[in-house]
């Protein structure tokens, strides 16, 4: 699934060299419902032609416009491809793009002089990457999550991925699963792990711990200039082990207390993803405190003109609205009171979308979120600069 960049967002919400035709589509996920998708992108492109030849364009002109959506809806092979929740589609002369969206978006046309972006922000604001380490006697496994997609990255030949890698012939009683350890290299990085036969409980509890220091320590110089947030993946008691060592501030406190031996990747990352949260939406959550701690201040706002108003100066720092809310009308002048309408009229502009626009443009943070996470409800907050 296509991730946008913060500078494609950009660069969309700055086009303003209409028409743009802008059409979003939940998908369906049985395969027996997909061609019901194709017959919803025919109706919205039937619509979007009869709203362009009312903006003045010919038919052959219009066809030509509407050309790439057009191919789309009577490709069979689209259709039937991949997990997307979501369909967009945007259009202008000369310019096509099209995204899929891991998010059910609602359903809707825009026809104006600028594209319709909001569904884009949804959740944009929100960085779930993050590493997974999986550690245990018998396998060291370092993962990597972003978007949904999480992959197994390669670790350095100086790391050892195994106790019984760095081992010869020390027996570990079965509560280790019969590992062994040596050093190969008496003046090197191995040199404090101990070896030998009939090792005591102490003794074997010494041998592990010498591994988990080495482990750590291999580690964190291979990590030393990642910033990724790092979730670990061990047992209690080796928990501890490998944190006295490594000293990452990339490790997250909240950890996974299970032997991730014989658990796959997807296993392991449906432990993680409970604890994904608490860095995901750090900037959501900073801008929601700053929202709250100037409440009854004229920093907050939830006037529809003020907000169009100050989005337009540049003076949105934050703008909240629920995803798929929208209200429809023209852009008031300085002291007029916004017409809206709940469905588009001839000549309207939709504001929700202008606000989010403008308030990128201007460098400020649009967060199209669930309605349940809204500060307050209305279908638009901000919180200005100044």
């Amino acid at each position: 699934m296509k991730t946008l960049s913060h500078d494609k967002l950009k660069s969309l919400s700055e086009w303003e060299q209409g028409p743009c035709v802008s059409i979003y589509l939940p998908r369906h996920q049985a395969v027996s419902e997909h061609g019901e998708d194709a017959i919803h992108l025919r109706n919205l492109l039937d619509e979007a032609e009869s709203l362009l030849q009312q903006r003045g364009l010919g038919s052959v002109e219009t066809r030509k416009f509407l050309e790439v959506g057009r191919q789309i809806q009577n490709d069979a092979t689209f259709w039937e491809r991949g997990p997307a929740q979501g369909f967009c589609l945007l259009l202008a002369s000369g310019l096509s793009h099209q995204y899929d969206l891991d998010h059910q978006c609602p359903k809707m046309l825009s026809v104006d002089d600028a594209f319709y972006v909001s569904p884009l922000f949804y959740k944009s604001f929100e960085d779930d990457h993050f590493h997974l380490l999986a550690i245990c006697p018998k396998s060291v496994r370092l993962f990597h999550h972003q978007k949904g997609d999480i992959s197994q990255l390669e670790l350095p030949d100086n790391v050892p991925t195994s106790l019984e890698e760095v081992s010869a012939d020390t027996q570990f009683e079965e509560s280790f699963q019969q590992h062994t350890t040596s050093s190969n290299n008496p003046g090197g990085d191995n040199a404090g792990i101990q070896h030998g036969h009939g090792l005591t409980k102490e003794q074997n509890e010494k041998l592990l711990s010498d591994y988990f220091q080495l482990l750590a320590k291999q580690l964190e110089k291979h990590l030393n200039h990642d910033s990724t947030p790092i979730i670990l993946v061990a047992a209690e008691k080796q928990q501890s082990m490998f944190r006295k060592h490594f000293h990452s501030k990339n490790l997250l406190a909240d950890r996974i207390q299970t032997s991730p031996d014989r658990l796959g990747e997807q296993e392991l990352l449906e432990l993680a993803l409970p604890l994904v949260e608490q860095f995901s939406k750090e900037s959501l959550n900073k801008s929601l405190q700053q929202y709250k701690k100037h409440l009854g201040t004229a920093r907050i706002s939830h006037q529809l003109e003020e907000i169009l108003q100050a989005a337009g100066e540049g003076r949105v720092e934050a703008l909240f609205t629920p995803l798929g809310s929208e209200l429809w009308g023209n852009v008031p002048n300085d002291g007029e009171l916004a017409k809206t309408h709940s469905q588009p009229e001839t000549g309207d502009t939709a504001l929700l979308n202008y606000a989010v626009r403008h308030t990128y443009k201007h460098g400020g943070s649009p967060y199209i979120i669930d309605s349940r996470d809204m500060p307050e409800e209305q279908p638009l907050l901000a919180y200005f600069r100044w």
